[in-house]
């Protein structure tokens, strides 16, 4: 996928109930990327950050995309995407002097080519991650004008055509961007890229019966070599069935994937979670069996594991799971360590061992404190803190540190801050605070309405209040959402 398509794909999922699936769908053939590169070029280590990115590593990702900086400290596709990883794990403040620093690189890039219509596009998305919307709007305008002189110049340009179609896409004139992009197709018909592109349009468009089309016909013009290709369209077709609510068929074109890339940790993983989610629990732990043989070591496949264990009712054996991710990890502090205490709590309290599950909950607090004395930006790390005060009962500081995540946010609809204000509402419900915690769920819904566990606090907290009818109402949603307890 070209620059353009990666800032467009990790926008539109950004507020998705299943954004970090789909990160890693969407982009996962990169970690069959050729290795033939020489190391210690900015392409190697550019390869090589993508591999990590969607395997799941992003610190590792990160430290990619730094040693590609000391080759080439101006490399403002290094910095743009270094900025999202570090958005990805919910580090804002490092995220948004990331974003500074490659929407410096871009206007000083338009000093010298002020035309460059392309790098007016990437500036409005710098700008609206850094939480500018009005200026990211104006150079988004700028862009589209350009793009069109530049067509009113030369109309048999489809690359022109595909940028004009991003922008228009993203402005949410969905129909007039899928024109523009048959524009680019009418010039260049067989192109995988403009063609995969189309497919991924239709899809967020809800079309997904044309997309999957699209996406096949992709897969017979690509040459039967092209395995990181082929890995990516597969993946592409796995997102869309889901979206489709074709869950089944979703799994099937999962199963595809490990089999084209069987060395493939990140393929089994999510394979193993979507056959988590059908409830087919044996078929799941076989496939995290398979990641566990390719990497006995890996922290998160054993925590994926343990959670499924505890799914499937089988505490025992998840809280074994949970030690040996537990015993993994060096001692003190980091956000793998506390989910780990978190779910070994969850487990143990399931068994009714509520002392111990108390236990568990208070590590879970003390990781996540150690880690952010070495890390206080990290949004992520003080709503793991802030749900673990929750789990321990001590609702006053799980409040204080939700409030702390929301200050800490650098955009005020992001992820982060819905989660903030869902977990201040159970901590409020908790308290027998209904109203207030009744306004903030309705102030994570008004940030993000798809996230079922705040329709879900918002029914409770109604039915606390009286409110029977708006309860019923808040629950239906709840449960249209997904939301399953």
């Amino acid at each position: 996928m070209n620059e353009l398509n990666n800032c467009r794909v990790g926008k539109i999922h950004e507020n998705s109930w299943s954004w970090a699936i789909a990160l890693a769908l969407l982009a996962l053939a990169a970690l069959s990327v050729s290795a033939v590169a020489q190391e210690n070029t900015t392409d190697h280590w550019m390869n090589v950050a993508r591999a990590f990115s969607l395997n799941g590593s992003n610190e590792e990702a990160i430290s990619a995309y730094d040693e590609l900086l000391k080759i080439d400290p101006e490399n403002m596709t290094a910095w743009r995407y270094k900025a999202l990883e570090l958005h990805v794990l919910g580090k804002e403040n490092e995220s948004s002097l990331a974003y500074e620093k490659a929407l410096s690189l871009m206007e000083e890039k338009l000093k010298k080519n002020p035309d460059d219509a392309k790098t007016w596009y990437l500036k409005s998305l710098a700008l609206e991650s850094l939480g500018r919307p009005q200026d990211s709007l104006e150079a988004q305008d700028k862009a589209l004008q350009l793009y069109n002189r530049s067509l009113e110049q030369d109309p048999k340009n489809a690359s022109y055509w595909r940028g004009k179609a991003e922008i228009l896409y993203r402005a949410g004139k969905t129909d007039e961007g899928l024109q523009a992009l048959d524009k680019a197709l009418d010039i260049n018909p067989e192109d995988i890229d403009l063609l995969s592109r189309k497919g991924e349009f239709l899809e967020f468009m809800g079309r997904y019966n044309e997309s999957l089309e699209v996406f096949d016909q992709v897969l017979e013009l690509m040459p039967a070599d092209d395995g990181a290709g082929r890995v990516e369209i597969w993946m592409a077709k796995v997102q869309t069935l889901d979206f489709a609510g074709r869950k089944e068929e979703a799994i099937a074109a999962q199963e595809k994937v490990t089999e084209l890339d069987p060395k493939n940790l990140a393929a089994w993983r999510i394979l193993a979670s979507f056959l988590g989610e059908a409830g087919r629990y044996n078929e799941s732990l076989a496939a995290y069996e398979q990641a566990l043989h390719l990497d006995p070591d890996d922290v998160q496949t054993w925590i994926n594991k343990a959670s499924l264990l505890a799914r499937a009712g089988r505490y025992n054996e998840s809280l074994e799971a949970y030690d040996r991710a537990i015993e993994l990890m060096a001692p003190g502090g980091s956000k793998e360590l506390a989910i780990a205490w978190e779910g070994k709590g969850d487990a143990l309290r399931k068994i009714g061992l509520r002392d111990e599950a108390l236990v568990a909950f208070g590590q879970a607090v003390e990781a996540s404190e150690k880690a952010l004395m070495n890390d206080s930006g990290d949004i992520s790390l003080m709503l793991q803190k802030a749900r673990a005060l929750l789990k321990s009962d001590k609702l006053e500081e799980a409040i204080k540190s939700y409030d702390r995540a929301i200050e800490m946010a650098s955009l005020s609809d992001s992820f982060y801050v819905t989660s903030a204000w869902i977990g201040r509402g159970d901590a409020l419900r908790a308290q027998g605070k209904d109203k207030e915690a009744l306004e903030a769920y309705d102030k994570a819904i008004s940030l993000n309405p798809i996230y079922g566990d705040a329709w879900h606090g918002r029914s409770e907290a109604q039915r606390a209040l009286g409110l029977v009818q708006d309860a019923y109402e808040s629950s239906y949603v709840a449960e249209k959402l997904g939301y399953s307890g």
